[in-house]
C-alpha cells in the first residue's frame, strides 16, 4: 500500500527504478500531502495506477493535487505542457509530446476535472508510462 501511485500524475512509470531516490521520496511526501488534503480512498488511488479510472471527486481533487506539486498543472488548473516537456524529454520526442499535448487538451473548468481527463488521455495515449516528477 505505501507503494501506491508511484506515478499517478504523473504519471506514471513503467519502472519505479527508474527515478532517482529523491524523486521517489518526493512522489511519497506529494502522495502523503494530497491524501491528507483531499481524503481520497487509497484504493481508488491504486486502481489509477493501473490505469482503471473511478469516477470520483476526490480522485479528481487527489490527481489534481498531486499534478499541481509537481508542477504540471499550475495553480489555476492550466496543464504546463513546457514542463511535460522538460520531464519527458529523455523517453519521447517534441513532436510525439507535442502529439499527447494535442490530443489531451480538454476543455473542463475545475483543475480538478482538467486534471482526471489529462491523465487519463496521458494514460491511453502514451505508449509508455515514466515519472513527471
Amino acid at each position: 500500500m505505501k507503494q501506491f501511485v508511484t506515478v499517478l500524475a504523473l504519471c506514471v512509470i513503467v519502472s519505479v527504478q527508474a527515478i532517482t531516490d529523491e524523486q521517489k521520496a518526493k512522489v511519497k511526501q506529494y502522495q502523503g500531502e494530497c491524501l491528507a488534503s483531499t481524503g481520497v480512498d487509497k484504493k481508488l488511488v491504486e486502481e489509477g495506477e493501473k490505469g482503471n479510472f473511478i469516477v470520483d471527486p476526490k480522485l479528481r481533487q487527489f490527481i489534481s493535487c498531486f499534478l499541481t506539486k509537481t508542477g504540471i498543472q499550475n495553480e489555476a488548473g492550466e496543464i504546463q505542457g513546457s514542463v511535460i516537456k522538460q520531464k519527458l524529454a529523455a523517453d519521447y520526442t517534441e513532436s510525439e509530446i507535442d502529439t499527447i499535448l494535442e490530443k489531451c487538451k480538454n476543455d473542463e473548468k475545475t483543475p480538478a476535472d482538467i486534471a482526471a481527463v489529462f491523465y487519463k488521455c496521458y494514460w491511453a495515449n502514451a505508449d509508455k508510462h515514466v515519472p513527471l516528477v
